[in-house]
């Protein structure tokens, strides 16, 4: 059975995604010179709380995706990782400890140390 689609209110994105993402984004596409590819943010089971998430570049959109462009780059997520994303912001850091993509996300019940897991 396909997840329900969430809502969010009209006008707005379903996720914010900072500058930095955006810049870093378009980045790693020039270097793979494709400029069909998308970022796909999705969320998976695992990770030491429960939820994980995961970022891949993709050239194909599923049925059920919602995408949100902002300059030259746009993400996609498809509906069932969204229902847990809702209202999330999506940022890179690049700190002397290592690069990464950062979610701060609300619908979070608590986070692991690490970060890039999640129990609802």
């Amino acid at each position: 059975m396909p997840a329900e689609m969430p809502t969010w209110p009209d006008g707005t994105d379903p996720i914010a995604i900072s500058d930095s993402v955006i810049t870093k984004v378009a980045e790693l596409i020039a270097e793979e010179g494709d400029p069909s590819l998308q970022l796909r943010i999705f969320v998976t089971g695992g990770g030491c709380s429960g939820f994980q998430y995961g970022f891949a570049f993709d050239d194909e959109r599923k049925a059920d995706d919602v995408q949100v462009s902002k300059g030259t780059v746009t993400v996609v997520v498809d509906a069932m990782s969204l229902q847990y994303l809702v209202g999330a912001e999506i940022d890179y850091e690049d700190k002397l400890d290592g690069a990464r993509f950062v979610i701060r996300n609300p619908n979070a019940a608590s986070t692991c140390g690490c970060g890039s897991s999640f129990s609802v």
